[in-house]
């Protein structure tokens, strides 16, 4: 083959070939992507049973990140971002880490052992920021904070008896009470809204509430915390 070479001094067959390889390379890469979107798309289509009216809410839809369609409940790893808008202000972003381990267990969460696996999630608010460690509550049907630090009250611990966030098998306005320190409530608004995403009320102790005690929360696929909007 005789080498030719254009005004830039370039190797024209080997440009050729590697222009040709990089194409076919990227058009692998961008099918794989598409048949893993779909499966994923596919995965949270199945999450509604429309027989039993029931949905199985995985931890990813709180951390944003894949799911396989299992319905488990496990602490897979993840490093996520969202920005979520709180009561139609520009949105915050929200970092997900984890998981990690406590070095010893002091909640109640009975089913998990001497060590208890969380997940680290921080954001910033009014100047300061939050830091949060949440792990499956010890009913097991939700994510709950087990530690807490902001700038306005210090760093708190929790028992792991409430929750945060519904997991597993939940039903179209279904209402569930926690006995955490404070009576913790969660209510589904929509189940499987629009892009598979899910809106639920959670408040925590006894009415009238003040504010960030009464907040709906919307959580979507690969996304996370959408919004939060304050309900008093």
């Amino acid at each position: 083959m005789i080498m030719i070479k254009n005004k830039l001094g370039l190797n024209l067959p080997l440009v050729t070939m590697s222009c040709m390889l990089f194409t076919f390379c990227s058009q692998i890469w961008a099918d794989e992507a598409a048949r893993f979107t779909t499966e994923e798309k596919v995965s949270w289509d199945k999450a509604y049973n429309s027989s039993t009216k029931e949905r199985f809410i995985p931890v990813e839809l709180f951390t944003g990140g894949n799911w396989d369609g299992k319905h488990e409940l496990i602490l897979n790893e993840v490093s996520t971002s969202a920005c979520a808008s709180v009561s139609g202000k520009p949105c915050d972003n929200y970092y997900i880490t984890g998981p990690f381990k406590t070095e010893r267990n002091d909640t109640k969460i009975e089913w998990a052992g001497n060590e208890v696996s969380y997940y680290r999630r921080t954001f910033s608010i009014r100047g300061g920021e939050v830091e949060s460690f949440f792990t499956i509550n010890n009913s097991r049907d939700g994510l709950v904070r087990i530690y807490d630090k902001r700038k306005q009250w210090g760093a708190r611990t929790y028992n792991g008896l409430g929750s945060k966030f519904p997991l597993g098998y939940w039903k179209q306005g279904e209402v569930r009470s926690y006995p955490s320190r404070r009576p913790t409530r969660i209510e589904i608004i929509e189940l499987d809204g629009p892009n598979h995403c899910l809106t639920f009320r959670w408040t925590i102790g006894i009415g009238p509430f003040s504010r960030n005690s009464d907040n709906n929360y919307t959580f979507c696929p690969d996304v996370g915390l959408k919004s939060m909007q304050h309900n008093s």
